[in-house]
């Protein structure tokens, strides 16, 4: 009797293997893939995944192919029909291989060495200096064991290509189905991918959603004009729906998290510093490890290949650790530790954006600093592909799963962005003590960070004062009294606000765009030096009156205050740079303070905003004050509510300056109903409105219609030169 090994696996339970497959496991070529981590760094976010290897996903993959087969074969012996035997035997190894061809950092060093895993695979079984390949030649014979490499082949060819499907041939009640077994180790719902969700989803902590035994039993095998196909019948269209939904939250959640994405780039980085001071790698270090660590273009035999797993190339990085005296190499070799000093910046800010401006703040950064790591890559929930389709059977026939209704998922290919910055990469690029760094860079690297990270959407309360007594510096007496101000600032702009003033179609939608050049001074020191000069773009939500401010803002920094060098941002913004001109010129002075409520940061600014309107030649100028949360979460909006409420209390009239209002709005209809009302005779002005008097009338009818508001009340009660004559 053959003796058996019983694996006990944490997905599918015992497994019990005997013969061939018995000794391809326990073969010094299989049992390396103990030592190859499943999922790369990922580990890094879900440590438990550390322990999960492909050697174990290997095994449940084979586990899943012989429930697939034993099925096949029950539903075609309803049918009178029997699979030819050998090609189950090759379906059944091949997928137990499928994975032998992985390395260390497999994907990274595929990219490396231009080398799939899936040619390393191939090579591993067709190689005759092998143990796989002697075990398989033992067992059945070289051609038996080319015809597994073959299999292989065609699995990973029906891969990349629509290669089309032989023709469907039964002689003596037996049927040849190589390639419809093929499929089943690379399909969106095969036996790999079954084994590697489940087991992945577990590790990871989630909910495992795939239903694999109930998935697999749903399989129905029929004759579709002239080959076989895996059909799922309507009524069981959902377990491939789950299935599906569980590999695009994987990709997004698990293979492409932040670590997983890093750890892969700090690797590469330490190759290539390894590549540029080979020298640094100890001699005693095994040759094929030296030559994988220093050069780039690197051919290993399959032999050599299988030594590259993860346990020699970790203690080969330790002993070039000890010995080296370069503080980046060092630090690089300890992969795990440097990936985790990388900071993921929550930010849709493109790569060479923020690049330019780490440069800009810093000079001394260059702009390809490996500081910095943005990644992004797409999920395809579904491949499509003629060997890798779904097939559903539904009323109407048999459909390709992609072509029936979908209620429940999206099918559509998404991405996944990371972006992450370490201040200790570029403490090493800069090459200076981290005393240095807190005290030279630090603040500003910072300041950059909360530049590419600030949120779109804003939420504030404005309060225009328009008339009266009531005093900022009495506001901020009264908020001391109550409140702890933790920060201070001061911060002047002139600001150059552009519309098309044929239609003025940002002041009537309500948005604005400008060119701002200003300063902040942080306890008398001049801070965020490098966003001196930036353009804005904001759209305030409409129909609110007297109420919150809500707007979203997208902003650009530059080197100048000309909006044709904004060209490309403009573009982005939907604008027509053509029709852009300046209409409105405002200078601020702003005062602005931090308090805490309760834990929750709230910004506070008293400004005073002088204006002149281009085209009128009209001055004018206004006071506000602007609080909004430092976060825009709801229990900051609810510390905001509470603020609000102890003001009023204290100052009840200020509640009737509450307005849902910008300062592009209120400069233009401000300086445009002084100039209404005889403020100012302007000859070229009305020279203009005759000139114009489609957007003159345009004018008048925002400025009618914006006194119509409680936000623009005060509007109404500016008098004409006449009355403040009387």
């Amino acid at each position: 009797m053959n003796e058996q090994l019983v694996l006990k696996d944490e997905v599918h339970g015992n497994i019990t293997l005997q013969g061939v497959y018995k000794e391809l496991v326990e073969s010094q070529d299989f049992q390396r893939l103990k030592d190859i981590v499943q999922t790369g760094t990922s580990y890094l976010k879900y440590p438990a995944m550390k322990e999960e290897t492909r050697f174990d996903h290997s095994i449940g993959s084979y586990c899943n192919m012989c429930k697939m087969i034993q099925n096949i074969e029950a539903k075609l012996a309803m049918q009178g029909i029997k699979i030819e035997e050998e090609e189950k035997e090759i379906a059944k190894i091949a997928t137990l291989l499928h994975d032998i061809g992985h390395g260390a950092y497999s994907h990274t060093l595929e990219k490396m060495t231009g080398y799939s895993h899936e040619k390393r695979s191939i090579a591993i079984v067709k190689d005759n200096s092998t143990q796989i390949h002697q075990i398989l030649t033992k067992f059945y014979g070289e051609k038996f064991t080319n015809k597994v490499g073959e299999f292989l082949e065609g699995v990973y060819e029906h891969k990349k290509q629509n290669k089309p499907i032989s023709d469907v041939a039964i002689k003596n009640g037996t049927i040849h189905l190589e390639t419809l077994l093929a499929s089943l180790i690379s399909n969106n719902i095969d036996a790999d991918r079954l084994d590697y969700l489940v087991r992945d989803s577990k590790r990871a902590g989630y909910k495992v959603l795939t239903e694999v035994e109930k998935l697999i039993e749903s399989f129905e095998f029929v004759l579709d004009i002239d080959k076989i196909i895996v059909a799922i019948p309507e009524e069981k269209k959902i377990l491939v729906d789950m299935a599906i939904l569980e590999r695009a939250r994987n990709y997004r959640d698990i293979y492409f998290c932040g670590p997983s994405i890093i750890g892969d780039h700090v690797f590469e980085f330490l190759l290539q510093e390894l590549q540029q001071h080979p020298e640094e790698v100890p001699a005693d270090i095994a040759p094929v490890l030296q030559r994988f660590l220093t050069n780039s273009k690197a051919n290993f035999t399959t032999q050599e290949y299988l030594t590259i797993t993860e346990t020699p190339l970790r203690q080969a990085l330790e002993k070039i650790a000890s010995k080296t005296k370069k503080e980046r190499l060092k630090q690089l070799c300890d992969i795990e530790k440097m990936t985790k000093t990388y900071q993921v910046l929550n930010t849709d800010k493109k790569e060479g954006y923020i690049r330019y401006l780490l440069h800009k703040a810093i000079p001394e950064i260059p702009e390809n600093t490996k500081g910095l790591i943005v990644e992004e890559r797409k999920v395809k929930p579904y491949k499509s592909n003629e060997n890798e389709n779904i097939h559903v059977i539904t009323r109407n026939g048999i459909e390709d799963y992609q072509d029936t209704k979908q209620d429940l998922i999206n099918l559509e290919p998404f991405s996944k962005k990371v972006t992450a910055m370490s201040l200790e990469m570029l403490r090493l690029e800069l090459g200076i003590s981290q005393q240095e760094l807190e005290q030279k860079y630090k603040k500003t690297i910072e300041e950059v960070i909360s530049t590419v990270t600030k949120a779109k959407d804003e939420f504030e309360l404005r309060y225009v004062i328009t008339k009266g007594s009531l005093q900022g510096e009495t506001i901020k007496e009264m908020i001391e009294k109550q409140y702890e101000i933790i920060d201070h600032a001061f911060y002047m702009s002139n600001d150059i606000y552009y519309d098309n003033p044929e239609t003025y179609a940002l002041l009537e939608n309500k948005q604005a765009f400008r060119i701002r050049r200003g300063t902040t001074f942080h306890k008398k020191e001049e801070t965020y030096q490098f966003k001196e000069k930036r353009a804005t773009y904001k759209t305030y939500q409409k129909g609110q009156q007297s109420n919150f401010t809500i707007r979203r803002k997208e902003e650009e920094i530059g080197d100048t205050e000309k909006i044709e060098d904004y060209k490309e941002f403009v573009s982005a913004m939907q604008l027509d740079i053509k029709k852009l001109k300046p209409v409105l010129e405002v200078s601020n002075m702003r005062r602005l303070y931090t308090i805490c409520s309760n834990g929750i940061l709230l910004d506070i600014s008293f400004n005073m905003a002088y204006y002149i309107n281009r085209i009128y030649e009209m001055f004018g100028n206004i006071g506000t004050i602007e609080i909004r949360p430092r976060e825009n979460r709801v229990l900051d909006r609810l510390g905001l509510l509470e603020l609000r409420e102890y003001l009023e209390k204290q100052f009840p009239q200020l509640a009737q300056f509450l307005s849902n209002t910008n300062v592009y709005e209120i400069g233009m209809l401000d300086t445009y109903e002084k100039y209404q009302k005889g403020y100012i005779i302007n000859q070229d002005a009305k020279k203009y409105e005759e000139e114009h008097a489609e957007s003159t009338k345009k004018l008048k009818e925002l400025l009618k219609k914006a006194k119509e508001t409680k936000d623009f009340a005060w509007l109404r009660n500016i008098p004409s030169v006449e009355e403040n004559l009387l």
